[in-house]
């Protein structure tokens, strides 16, 4: 080779290097953001890879660093290295009430900062669709799962949840038994929506519910027993009804409360969706609320909040149960081990003007 030719080379060489070099200055490394961080570099991956186990001061310098940095974690490479997706699913009935996507909101504030993204599906309150997306989550390999599930008594269903690969935080549900929960405790909101007509004079009280064999009924019927119990009213069985937590179902049960031959003076509608169809079915029946009947909705909403009159509802705080929800996925990824967690929030009554004395009642009154 020529001397000319070999002074070539390493010009081109050199140019190689310097350009790798500058590379290198444009793309700044995990070990830069350590350095400006002041701490290891296994607290950056930490940070990095969503650990809980990161005090919130250190977690936020290291962010700071990255942001000031602009550095950008090879979310590939990352990924191979901790088997993770860096994802987790919710899986919810009817992603059209707007108090569960509330609940998915602080969820996803609640992860974002850990570096995971957040997968929802319906399931249509469909316990064969729920299994075909257990199926899927498996498939996809996400890293964990909040679901409200159609059904606490399924066998197949249950074994599903039990032996999945990925850990799981049931949603305002109990079982199976061994799993992390977030759940109401709606008996509490019930019982003192039951005591609230019974101080205006209601006897006559009805409630419409979900499915029997979920958490929300269970303890929504428990709540409506105990208060009828410490008030010495009679608990009449044509009163209590539960189909389904569909919106139909709730303009059906309320039909059919309403053409008894003794309906019910008040109404509590224990399900987040039913609201409207009790409202319709009541409209059209010719009733005015709350003067011909008192209402109580069993969850807040735009609806119950913005109708004229604005109704009195059970409501519980979604933020807790979103945040909680997050969080006892992340804590599980980093210890399988630890014992199992529920969080259990209290529903509260909040009057607002759909109920008042029967008119029976507010006639003697007068």
């Amino acid at each position: 080779m020529s001397n000319e030719s070999k002074v070539h080379t390493t010009r081109r060489t050199s140019t190689a290097v310097d350009a790798a070099a500058l590379d290198d200055e444009r793309k700044p490394s995990i070990r830069d953001v350590a350095l400006l961080a002041d701490v290891a570099l296994g607290t950056v991956s930490r940070v990095i890879n969503g650990h809980p186990n990161v005090r919130e001061e250190t977690r936020k310098r290291v962010k700071a660093a990255i942001v000031e940095l602009g550095y950008v974690p090879n979310m590939v490479a990352q990924s191979m290295r901790s088997h993770r997706s860096m994802t987790f699913a919710c899986v919810m009935r009817d992603f059209t009430v707007p108090v569960l996507s509330m609940f998915v909101e602080s969820m996803q504030k609640e992860i974002d900062g850990f570096g995971f993204s957040l997968m929802v599906a319906s399931s249509y309150h469909d316990t064969k669709r729920e299994i075909e997306l257990l199926l899927g989550f498996q498939q996809r390999r996400i890293d964990g799962l909040v679901i409200a599930t159609s059904s606490e008594e399924d066998p197949a269903l249950l074994t599903m949840l039990r032996e999945a690969p990925f850990p799981i935080v049931l949603l305002d549900r109990e079982m199976p038994a061994e799993l992390d929960s977030v759940t109401v405790n709606h008996a509490a909101g019930v019982r003192q929506a039951v005591h609230h007509l019974a101080d205006l004079g209601h006897r006559r009280i009805a409630i419409i519910s979900g499915e029997p064999g979920v958490h929300p009924t269970q303890s929504r019927l428990k709540g409506f027993g105990d208060a009828f119990a410490e008030r010495g009213l009679t608990l009449e069985p044509e009163l209590v009804r539960h189909a389904t937590f569909a919106r139909n179902a709730g303009y059906t049960e309320t039909r059919h409360l309403l053409e008894l031959a003794n309906p019910p003076s008040a109404i509590v509608a224990g399900g987040t969706s039913l609201l409207p169809s009790v409202i319709q079915a009541t409209r059209e029946r010719g009733l005015v609320i709350p003067r011909d009947l008192s209402v109580i909705a069993g969850a807040d909403s735009d609806v119950a909040l913005l109708a004229t009159p604005a109704f009195t509802v059970v409501r519980w705080s979604h933020d807790q149960l979103g945040k909680a929800a997050g969080r006892f996925l992340m804590e599980r990824l980093d210890n399988p081990r630890l014992p199992q967690r529920r969080l259990t929030v209290d529903a509260e009554l909040v009057v607002r003007g759909s109920c008042a004395a029967p008119r029976q009642t507010a006639a003697l009154r007068t």
